[in-house]
C-alpha cells in the first residue's frame, strides 16, 4: 500500500521486522492527503497466518495494524472500509459478530473488536435484490442496449396486463432495473444464497450466472431474458453447486429431468419449482413454511419472456394449463412429475418416497387375466355411464335411444354372439380386429359379417334370423391399446396399495394416501379417455347382405351414444323427426313392399325392420308414427280389430297402432269406413213425420253429398279425402219424398236418356199425390206412394228437367241438371290399349317422380316434354329445391333431377305438377301399356289420348 503511495521508505523498517507501524507514524504517513482505503475479505488471509509461529506474532501485530489503520479518521480526511464474512438480513437485530460464516468466527471477531473501537458496522450495500441485479450487470455485461431492453419492457407489460389473473403483476416495476435478467432470476438467485448456508455470497451468485449464460450462449434457446429456470438442474456444475449439502436430491433432480424430456415448458415449470425449494428439505407436508413457497401466479410469471412465448405458441394461461398437468394432484397421469406436490395453490419438491412410483413398480405384477378383466368391466361401464358421472363414483347408466348393450366385451373373434331376437344390439371388441396384419379393411369385413349374419348355436353357427339387428364397435388395429394396458395395471397396483409402511408420521400417510387417490383418480380418467380413442370403427348390416364399417364420429359422452350418433349420420338409424309415412313408402318399395295397394301386418312390417339390412333402424314409437302420419294424409288405413281408422270425424277416436294392427289400402280402407258410417244411420218415425240421422261429405264449395251415394261417383275415394264428414240429423214432416236416378243426365245431342223418379212416403202419410215434368214424358203421373215412376227426355241442349210432386196442397220439386256431351277429339280415358294415340299425361302423383318419370319414358315411344313445377323439401336439412322444366326432354330432366334427389336423402319430400306433352308419338312399347295402366289404376298420372 505505502509502496503505490511512494513512501514505503517511512516504514520499510516495521515491515522487515513485520512488525505494525504506530498510530503517529501512519499518521505522518497520510498527512495532507485524502484518503479511501479497502480492505475487501482480508479474513481469509488472516486466517492462513492465525497458526504461523514467529518472535513477533505475526498475527496479532496483523490485528494491530487494522486497529491502528481504522483509527485514522479520527484526526484526518481518511476512510478505511473493512469487509468481514457475516450474512446479515433485514430481521438481524443482535452484532454481526453472531452472524459470522463458520469457520471464521474467531478471526472474524477478532479483527471486528479491534476495527470497531475507532469504527462502526455498516451492512453489506447487496442486500436487496435490485441491488444484486446491479452487482451481476455490472460483473458480466459491458454494456445493455437500451432500444432492445425498452421493446421487451414494453411486451413483458402487454402479457402483463393482458394476463393479469395468471401472473404476479408486482414484479413487473423491477425489469426496468433487472433486465436482462427476469426479476425472478435474481429474486430466486437471492433466496439461494439466503437458503444454501454452503454457498458463499456474491461470488456465488457471480459464479451461478456465468454458468447460465454460458449454458446459453452454447445452446441458444429463444430468449429475450435471463429466466430464473435457467438455472438449470441439467446443467452438471450448477446441481453440484448447489446439492452439495443436499445429496438426496439427486434422485429428484435426475427424475424430473427424464420425465420433462423433450417437452421444455414441463422441464422449466418443474426446475423453478425444485430449484426454489428442495433447500428447505420439505415432506409430503409443508407445515408452516406453506406460505412461503411459489403459488402458480410466481410460477408462471418465471416464464414471463415475450420471445419464448411467441417462439413457443403459448401465453400464460396456456402455461397454467401445463402447470396444473404436472403437479401431483393432476388427472393427466402421462404429465405427473414425481417428487413435485401441490397443494392449497402452493408447489414444492420432495424427496420423500413417492408413492405413485411405489405402486407403479408393483404393476407388472398385475396378471393379463386380471388387467383384462378390468378392462372389461371399464369399457362396458363407459358405453352406458357418461365419464363425468363416473368420476363424481356415480353408476347411473343412461342407455341408447335405441340400441342394447351385449354386456360382455367379446375377445373370441372366432365366435359369434348367441343373441338372437327383434331387437337392435351393440356388441363391443375388446381385442383389435388387425394388429400387425397387411389388410386390415378386409379381415374386419370378414369378422363383422360373421357376427352380423351369424348366431353361435352350440358349437356351430347358424344364419341370423333377425339379420338387421347387430352393430359392432371396435378398434380396427388397436394404435393405443399398450397404453391402456399400462394405466389398467397401474390403476389396479395403486388401487390396491397400503401406504402406510412406508411412512413414519401420521401427517405423511394422510398426505401420501391423498396423493395416492388423486393418482388413481388421474388413471381411472386417463383409461376412460384411452378408451375412447381406442375404439375408432362400427360395422352395421347394410343392403343386400352386406356389411359397412365407417369411422367412429360424434362427441358424446357414452359409447353407445356415439355409436348412435355415427348410425345417425350414416342414416342407418333414423329418428321419428325425419322418418315419415313418405319415407317409409319409400324405403318399402325399394324391397318392392307396397303398403298402399295390399293388407299388410303391422306385426310383419315391424319384422321386416329386424330382417331385412336394407332398412333402417328405428324404434317402434317411430314405425308406428309414420304409419299414423300415413292415415293422416289418408294414404292407408288401419284395422283394430272390427274398428277401422281412416278419416276423420266426430266421434272417431284417436288412431290406435300396435302390432295386432293391420294395414288397408286407401281405397279399401275409405269403403270399410263408409260401410260402418252408413251402418250408423238411422230413421226414424214420430207422429206428424220422420227424423233422419245420416252421413254428409260436406265438399268445400258447400255441396253436401251423402254418404250413401258417394260411390256412385266415378271420382268418389277423391272427394272423401277432400271433403269433411258430417252427421245430419233432419226432421222430415209427414208427406212424400222424391229422389231420381240417376241425379243427373249426360249425353250426345239428339239422345234419348231414362230416369227413374222415386216417391216414397213420409211418416203416416197415405193419400194419392201427383207428378208433372217440364221436360220429356212420364209413364206414370200420380199414386199412393211408395211408387216409382220412369221420365223420358231427348237432349237438345244443356237444360233442367224439373219434377214437381203435388198433395195436400203442398207440392215439392226435384232439379235433374241435363248436360249435353261435346264431340271432342281428345278425352282422358282411364285405360289405354296398343291402338291409343296419346297426346298428354298429367303425373298428379310425385312421390315416387325419378322412377315414374323413367317408366314413362320407357312406355310412350316419340318425343316427349315436360313442363310445369317440382317442389323438392327436407325440413331437417333446411333445403328447399324449385325445379321449372319449360318443354325439356323427360331424360335431360332425370339426369338433372338425379343428384338433387340424392342431395336431400330419402327423408325429402317432392310435390309438384307436371305435364308431358307427345309430340310425333309412334306408339306404346309392350311393357309400356302394363306400366301406363298400373301407374293409371294408381291414380298416379291421368292420360289424355285422341279419339276421332
Amino acid at each position: 500500500m505505502l509502496k503505490k503511495l511512494g513512501k514505503y521508505d517511512i516504514i520499510k523498517k516495521y515491515d522487515e521486522d513485520q512488525i505494525s507501524p504506530p498510530k503517529d507514524v501512519l499518521e505522518k504517513l497520510f498527512e495532507g492527503e485524502k484518503v479511501l482505503i479497502l480492505v475487501d475479505e482480508i479474513v481469509f488471509y488472516l486466517s492462513r497466518v492465525k497458526g504461523l509461529k514467529s518472535g513477533n506474532n505475526f498475527y496479532e501485530q496483523c490485528l494491530t495494524f487494522f486497529e491502528n489503520l481504522s483509527s485514522l479518521g479520527v484526526n484526518l480526511p481518511v476512510v478505511v472500509i473493512v469487509t468481514i464474512p457475516a450474512k446479515l438480513s433485514e430481521s438481524s437485530k443482535d452484532s454481526i459478530l453472531d452472524y459470522a460464516e463458520k469457520g471464521y468466527e474467531e478471526v472474524t471477531e477478532a479483527l471486528a473488536r479491534r476495527v470497531m473501537r475507532a469504527g462502526k458496522p455498516y451492512r453489506a450495500p447487496i442486500e436487496s435484490s435490485l441491488d444484486l441485479a446491479n452487482v451481476l450487470i455490472k460483473r458480466i455485461f459491458k454494456e445493455v442496449n437500451e432500444d432492445v431492453k425498452r421493446k421487451v419492457i414494453e411486451d413483458y407489460q402487454k402479457y402483463s396486463d393482458k394476463f393479469k389473473e395468471y401472473l404476479d403483476v408486482n414484479v413487473s416495476s423491477d425489469l426496468v432495473n433487472t433486465y436482462p435478467f427476469h426479476p425472478l432470476y435474481v429474486n430466486l438467485l437471492k433466496k439461494l444464497l439466503e437458503g444454501n448456508p454452503h454457498l458463499e455470497g456474491t461470488r456465488e451468485a457471480i459464479k451461478i450466472t456465468r454458468y447460465v449464460i454460458r449454458n446459453l450462449w452454447e445452446n441458444k434457446p429463444t430468449r429475450s431474458l435471463i429466466l430464473p429456470s435457467d438455472i438449470s438442474i441439467k446443467d452438471q456444475q450448477i446441481r453440484l453447486l448447489l446439492l452439495k449439502d443436499y445429496k438426496s436430491y439427486d434422485v429428484v433432480a435426475e427424475t424430473i429431468i427424464q420425465r420433462s424430456k423433450g417437452i421444455d415448458t414441463v422441464f422449466l415449470l418443474a426446475n423453478y419449482i425444485f430449484i426454489s425449494t428442495y433447500y428447505r428439505q420439505l415432506g409430503l407436508d409443508p407445515g408452516q413454511l406453506i406460505s412461503a413457497l411459489p403459488d402458480y401466479k410466481e410460477i408462471v410469471t418465471s416464464l414471463l419472456d415475450p420471445e419464448y412465448l411467441s417462439s413457443s405458441g403459448k401465453n400464460p394461461a396456456d402455461i397454467k394449463e401445463i402447470l396444473d398437468s404436472i403437479s401431483s394432484n393432476s388427472k393427466n397421469v402421462d404429465m405427473i412429475i414425481p417428487y413435485l406436490i401441490s397443494d392449497k395453490g402452493r408447489y414444492w419438491v420432495t424427496w420423500f418416497l413417492d408413492p405413485k412410483t411405489i405402486c407403479e413398480k408393483e404393476a407388472s405384477k398385475v396378471s393379463s387375466f386380471d388387467a383384462e378383466k378390468k378392462l372389461d368391466e371399464m369399457i362396458i361401464n363407459l358405453a352406458e355411464i357418461p365419464i363425468d358421472t363416473i368420476q363424481k363414483k356415480g353408476r347411473k347408466p343412461i342407455g341408447g335411444t335405441l340400441l342394447k348393450l351385449y354386456r360382455t366385451v367379446i375377445r373370441n373373434l372366432d365366435e359369434p354372439v348367441e343373441v338372437d331376437e327383434p331387437s337392435y344390439y351393440l356388441v363391443i371388441f375388446g381385442r383389435p380386429i388387425c394388429k400387425g396384419c397387411t389388410d386390415a379393411m378386409t379381415k374386419a369385413t370378414e369378422i363383422a359379417r360373421k357376427f352380423i349374419y351369424y348366431a353361435s348355436s352350440g358349437r356351430s353357427e347358424k344364419p341370423r334370423r333377425y339379420s338387421n339387428t347387430i352393430t359392432l364397435l371396435f378398434s380396427l388395429t388397436g394404435n393405443n391399446e399398450d397404453k391402456i394396458e399400462e394405466y389398467v395395471r397401474k390403476y389396479i397396483s395403486c388401487s390396491n396399495m397400503d401406504v402406510t409402511p412406508y411412512y413414519r408420521d401420521q401427517i405423511s400417510k394422510e398426505y401420501a394416501q391423498k396423493i395416492l387417490n388423486d393418482y388413481v383418480n388421474g388413471l381411472e380418467n386417463a383409461i376412460y379417455n384411452q378408451i375412447f380413442q381406442y375404439f375408432d370403427k362400427i360395422a352395421y348390416p347394410y343392403g343386400n347382405n352386406e356389411v359397412n364399417i365407417v369411422d367412429l364420429k360424434g362427441s358424446s359422452k357414452t359409447l353407445l351414444q356415439q355409436v348412435e350418433d355415427t348410425l345417425t349420420e350414416e342414416i342407418k338409424i333414423m329418428r321419428e323427426d325425419n322418418f315419415d309415412f313418405e319415407t317409409l313408402k319409400t324405403l318399402l318399395q325399394n324391397i318392392h313392399v307396397d303398403i298402399t295397394n295390399k293388407l299388410t301386418s303391422v306385426k310383419d312390417l315391424k319384422e321386416m325392420f329386424y330382417t331385412n339390412p336394407s332398412l333402417p333402424f328405428i324404434t317402434e314409437s317411430t314405425l308406428f308414427n309414420a304409419i299414423k302420419n300415413g292415415v293422416d294424409k289418408l294414404e292407408i288405413g288401419i284395422l283394430n280389430g272390427s274398428k277401422v281408422y281412416y278419416k276423420k270425424y266426430e266421434g272417431s277416436g284417436e288412431v290406435m297402432i300396435n302390432e295386432s294392427s293391420i294395414i288397408y289400402p286407401a281405397g279399401t280402407a275409405a269403403e270399410k269406413e263408409i260401410e260402418e258410417l252408413l251402418s250408423q244411420e238411422k230413421t226414424e218415425e214420430v207422429e206428424d213425420g220422420i227424423i233422419k240421422r245420416y252421413y254428409v261429405l260436406e265438399m268445400s264449395d258447400g255441396n253436401k253429398i251423402p254418404l250413401s251415394e258417394l260411390k256412385n261417383d266415378q271420382g268418389w275415394l277423391d272427394k272423401f279425402k277432400i271433403g269433411e264428414i258430417k252427421l245430419i240429423e233432419e226432421k222430415i214432416e209427414s208427406g212424400v219424398e222424391i229422389s231420381a236416378e240417376p241425379n243427373a243426365v249426360e249425353g250426345m245431342l239428339g239422345e234419348t236418356k231414362e230416369v227413374k223418379i222415386f216417391v216414397k212416403r213420409v211418416g203416416k202419410f197415405n193419400s194419392r199425390v201427383s207428378l208433372s215434368s217440364n221436360l220429356g214424358e212420364l209413364d206414370i203421373k200420380e199414386g199412393v206412394p211408395d211408387f216409382q215412376s220412369t221420365l223420358k227426355l231427348t237432349i237438345n241442349q244443356d237444360s233442367t228437367a224439373v219434377i214437381t210432386v203435388k198433395y195436400d196442397s203442398k207440392e215439392k220439386v226435384l232439379n235433374i241438371p241435363i248436360r249435353v256431351i261435346q264431340n271432342e277429339c281428345e278425352k282422358y280415358v282411364n285405360e289405354v290399349s296398343k291402338d291409343s294415340i296419346v297426346t298428354e299425361i298429367d303425373i298428379i302423383n310425385t312421390v315416387d317422380l325419378r322412377n315414374m318419370l323413367s317408366k314413362l319414358n320407357s312406355s310412350i315411344i316419340g318425343r316427349k316434354l315436360l313442363e310445369g313445377e317440382v317442389i323438392i323439401e327436407d325440413s331437417n336439412k333446411k333445403i328447399n329445391l324449385i325445379i321449372r322444366p319449360t318443354g325439356s326432354l323427360i331424360n335431360d330432366f332425370i339426369t338433372f333431377l338425379s343428384p338433387q334427389l340424392s342431395l336431400t336423402g330419402l327423408g325429402a319430400k317432392v310435390t309438384g305438377s307436371l305435364k308431358v306433352r307427345i309430340e310425333e308419338f309412334k306408339g306404346i312399347s309392350d311393357v309400356g301399356l302394363n306400366n301406363i295402366n298400373d301407374l293409371l289404376s294408381k291414380q298416379i298420372i291421368k292420360i289424355k289420348t285422341k279419339v276421332c
